[in-house]
C-alpha cells in the first residue's frame, strides 16, 4: 500500500468514528487526543484502520500509535 492510500484510510476512519471531526493534512502529526479522539474512539479507529488496510494491529502496537502519522507509518511498513 502506498502512503497516499494509507493517509486516505486513516483520515476517513477518524472522520467516521469521531463525531464532528474534519481531518486535514496539518492534523496528521498532532496526537489523537489533541484532535479530539477519546479513548473509546481510538480503539474503534485502530480496529477500522486495520480492517480497511488489511493489517493486524495488536493492543501493544495500538498503544504506540498516538498520532495519525504514526498509524500511516505502521500501515505502510
Amino acid at each position: 500500500m502506498n502512503r497516499e492510500d494509507a493517509v486516505r484510510i486513516v483520515m476517513s476512519m477518524l472522520e467516521k468514528n469521531v463525531n464532528g471531526l474534519e481531518m486535514s493534512e496539518d492534523k496528521m502529526d498532532k496526537t489523537l487526543v489533541d484532535i479530539g479522539v477519546d479513548s473509546l474512539d481510538v480503539m474503534l479507529v485502530i480496529m477500522d484502520v486495520g480492517e480497511a488496510a488489511g493489517v493486524t494491529i495488536s493492543d501493544d502496537q495500538a498503544e504506540e500509535l498516538d498520532t495519525p502519522e504514526k498509524i500511516v507509518d505502521f500501515i505502510i511498513n
